[in-house]
């Protein structure tokens, strides 16, 4: 059987919204249902039901929602992906993720707490996590 890419993958070439090298984009918040590919600088948080990439240059203060999500460049944010994260070697992350998959790149780097398969774990588990590892660290197994 043959390996196909899902159609949130499939549209990472034809993107719906581009923030291109050089641009500075401040805004509350962005949504929408198409790929967005960012290869400027956005300050704002995103909400889309579709893909986003991020290239190599480009940077994103803020939290970020996505089905499918490629980054190689910077989040300053948390991140939740609906599907995949790949995080290529050029990505650095500061903040928490929750994603169905993930996939590193060596050289990425991540500073923050990650669950990876959140469609088995409570919605909360993030949140939770200081109270887990206090009752978790415990030495007396």
């Amino acid at each position: 059987m043959l390996w196909k890419k899902t159609t949130v993958q499939q549209n990472l070439d034809s993107p719906g919204t581009v923030i291109g090298k050089g641009v500075y984009l401040e805004a509350a918040r962005m949504t929408g249902h198409e790929t967005i590919r960012i290869e400027g600088i956005y300050k704002g948080s995103i909400d889309v039901e579709g893909s986003l990439v991020l290239g190599e240059q480009g940077s994103i203060t803020g939290d970020v929602n996505a089905d499918y999500i490629l980054l190689a460049g910077e989040v300053i944010g948390n991140i939740k992906c609906g599907t995949q994260l790949h995080l290529a070697s050029t990505a650095r992350i500061e903040g928490d993720v929750q994603a169905s998959s993930l996939v590193v790149d060596e050289g990425s780097y991540i500073s923050g707490r990650y669950i990876v398969g959140v469609d088995r774990l409570p919605k909360d588990a993030l949140e939770n996590r200081d109270e887990r590892l206090r009752i978790d660290s415990r030495d007396d197994y």
